[in-house]
């Protein structure tokens, strides 16, 4: 790839990143403290094939799931593929996610439950790939800018600086307003 190409794509990438970072409104409802256990502590990661990466994460689903930066990002893999608009982009799994979660899967070829697992993490897993020196989600529509840090934890360009995905926070600024 000729240097204004590979200087090009990193500027598009960037620029994929400041879109996201003008998201939405936050809400939803407290989920059960026993489920909400499950996400304490813990980082968006991954470690060897980019593909495997998400297949280990926490189940989202409406009323089970806490505001966070996994739920963002889930949000903004349906933005990539032109499942929700940037508006959508909350941090909260809400019945509209959901339903845009049901359209994918039934396009993709998954069970179209609204519930995001194994299968449907897994699925979009295998579209992970290295844009050097990023690791991107490549979408239907654009791709969603990611960085996998050195210790597999995964990272976004947001609000001038890389923020590690929580599972359980919200550190993303387009869903802190």
């Amino acid at each position: 790839m000729a240097r204004g190409a590979v200087a090009s794509r990193t500027v598009t990438v960037l620029a994929m990143s400041a879109v996201l970072a003008l998201g939405a409104a936050p809400g939803g409802a407290s989920p059960p403290p026993s489920y909400v256990d499950s996400y304490v502590g813990s980082y968006v990661d991954g470690q060897g094939a980019l593909a495997d990466d998400w297949r280990d994460e926490p189940q989202l689903a409406v009323g089970r799931v806490p505001r966070s930066d996994l739920v963002g990002m889930w949000q903004g893999v349906l933005w990539a593929d032109g499942y929700l608009p940037r508006s959508g982009v909350s941090c909260t799994y809400d019945a509209a996610t959901a339903g845009a979660t049901r359209v994918w899967q039934s396009n993709h070829g998954l069970d179209a439950d609204g519930i995001v697992g194994t299968a449907t993490f897994g699925f979009a897993g295998r579209r992970l790939t290295r844009i050097p020196p990023w690791t991107a989600y490549q979408g239907e529509e654009r791709n969603l800018p990611l960085r996998r840090s050195g210790s597999g934890v995964y990272e976004v360009y947001d609000g001038g600086r890389f923020h590690a995905l929580r599972r359980d926070a919200v550190t993303l600024v387009q869903c802190r307003h």
